[in-house]
């Protein structure tokens, strides 16, 4: 047992070939260091400060799947939006998350790759356009863990288009005569569209309707001015989808009176049997001989009727008519009537 130095005492502390222990006067002050020397040297504990204590731990650091993100909740209409995947740190090698749609209005790849040193890699999503709202889920997985990302989709804002204006180009028509006239939409038509056509004077005809084709802004057709003895007014009416738009002429009178203005009234029926669908009718007419007929309506009428104001007194006029399909095929023409203007 080791014994307390008295002060003033000068002891050393050894070790001999036994490994016991024995005191010899030294100075005090180095005894502590003496004895730690002693400590080392004989056997005594040491610690390596790389060695790792009994059952502890090692943790990872690989980077798993943390977010899946658009950087927005909602997308309208028809488009292409950057998303990201993060992971939450970088991984150590190259890691595949996989990808699904719940919805095929908004694809996405398969999958992407977070390159190895990463921590997020992008795709696109890429929306089609929706009549309503729709919610679709984007999901992300890899290594086991799986996120989300809900993006709703809206429709796009419409771009129907509007009537605008009906015109002939001119205000005044000396009859008889024939002018080409247009109606004109707000915007290009996505699909087929239909406006019909009046006139308030018997003197000013017009077909029923004209057809602005899809992909276009404006449709062409023809009115007739028959020949009045007074000057008058004709108002053209253009109808499309609630709107109206009108064009007012001043038919010229020739100062004749006690004149008659004849005018002829066609009318036929439909084909009886057809694997087609039509689209409506062109009227032919030709003036003395049956031969060399001139198309009357520059537009598809959609209607089994027509009137010829242009027609002219003691003049003898042959009419056809032949049905034309969706596709702008015309069928063989109709039998052939003629007419005698008084």
């Amino acid at each position: 047992m080791l014994q307390e130095p008295k002060p003033h005492e000068k002891h050393q502390v050894n070790c001999n070939s036994s490994g016991s222990i024995f005191f010899r006067k030294i100075i005090f002050s180095l005894a502590v260091g003496c004895l730690v020397a002693s400590l080392s040297g004989c056997g005594g504990l040491t610690m390596n400060p790389n060695a790792l204590a009994k059952g502890t731990a090692i943790t990872s650091t690989a980077g798993t799947l943390s977010k899946i993100s658009c950087g927005t909740l909602s997308l309208t209409g028809a488009q292409s939006k950057g998303c990201s995947v993060y992971l939450s740190a970088p991984a150590k090698s190259s890691t595949t998350v996989s990808l699904t749609s719940s919805n095929s209005v908004l694809r996405v790849p398969a999958s992407v790759t977070v390159s190895a040193g990463a921590s997020a890699t992008g795709f696109d999503a890429v929306a089609s356009a929706v009549t309503k709202s729709v919610s679709v889920t984007i999901t992300g997985k890899a290594g086991g863990v799986t996120k989300t990302d809900v993006i709703t989709l809206y429709p796009g804002t419409s771009t129907t288009s509007s009537l605008k204006m009906v015109s002939c180009g001119t205000q005044t028509l000396t009859g008889p005569t024939t002018k080409t006239c247009s109606v004109y939409l707000s915007a290009a038509a996505t699909s087929g569209t239909v406006v019909s056509l009046k006139s308030n004077n018997i003197a000013l005809t017009v077909p029923t309707s004209v057809i602005v084709p899809a992909g276009s802004a404006s449709g062409g057709f023809t009115v007739s001015a028959a020949a009045v003895s007074t000057t008058q007014t004709a108002t053209l009416t253009a109808s499309a989808g609630g709107v109206s738009q009108t064009a007012v002429f001043q038919l010229s009178g020739s100062g004749t009176t006690g004149s008659v203005q004849h005018h002829v009234q066609l009318s036929w029926l439909p084909p009886s049997a057809t694997s087609v669908k039509l689209a409506g009718y062109r009227v032919y007419r030709s003036a003395s001989t049956a031969t060399s007929y001139k198309l009357m309506n520059s537009s598809i009428d959609v209607n089994t009727t027509y009137t010829d104001s242009t027609v002219v007194s003691g003049q003898t006029y042959y009419y056809l008519v032949k049905s034309v399909d969706t596709s702008g095929v015309e069928s063989p023409p109709s039998n052939t009537t003629s007419v005698i203007i008084p």
